[in-house]
C-alpha cells in the first residue's frame, strides 16, 4: 500500500521528535526515510521508535529487525570514523561498510498508524 500524504498528527510527532536538529520547518513526505533522511540511527532510532509505538499505539510486527532498519551508532557513526584506523591496525579488519538498510520511511510509519503494526 503506496502512502500518498501523512496525517496531521504524524506532522506534528514528526516535528516535535526530528526538528530540534533543525532550523527550519520541514514539510514531511511519505518518501523520507529516518535514517537517509534525519540520520538516525542507534539509541536515538530506539528512542524515536519507542515514542512513535506509545504515541499511535503500534506493535511491532513479529518480523521487524531494528539491525535491518538502523545502523548501530558504532557501524557508521561518529565512534567508528574516530577509531576505524585503530580498528584495521589491531584486528587486521579490512575497511568494509555495514550492511545496505531497508531504511525506515515516512510512509511506512504512517501505514503503521493506519494499520497497527509498524512491518
Amino acid at each position: 500500500m503506496k502512502i500518498k500524504m501523512i496525517d496531521n498528527k504524524l506532522q506534528l510527532f514528526l516535528e516535535k521528535e526530528l526538528l530540534t536538529k533543525w532550523s527550519k520547518k520541514i514539510i514531511f513526505t511519505p518518501q523520507m526515510k529516518l535514517y537517509k533522511d534525519f540520520g538516525l540511527e542507534g539509541e536515538d532510532a530506539e528512542d524515536f521508535l519507542l515514542h512513535f509505538t506509545k504515541e499511535f499505539k503500534v506493535n511491532f510486527d513479529d518480523k521487524f529487525n531494528f539491525r535491518d532498519r538502523f545502523y548501530l551508532e558504532f557501524e557508521e557513526g561518529f565512534i567508528k570514523n574516530l577509531f576505524a584506523p585503530f580498528i584495521s591496525i589491531f584486528s587486521f579488519v579490512t575497511n568494509k561498510k555495514a550492511p545496505k538498510l531497508k531504511d525506515l520511511s515516512i510512509g511506512e510509519l504512517q501505514e503503521a498508524i493506519n494499520t497497527g503494526v509498524l512491518k
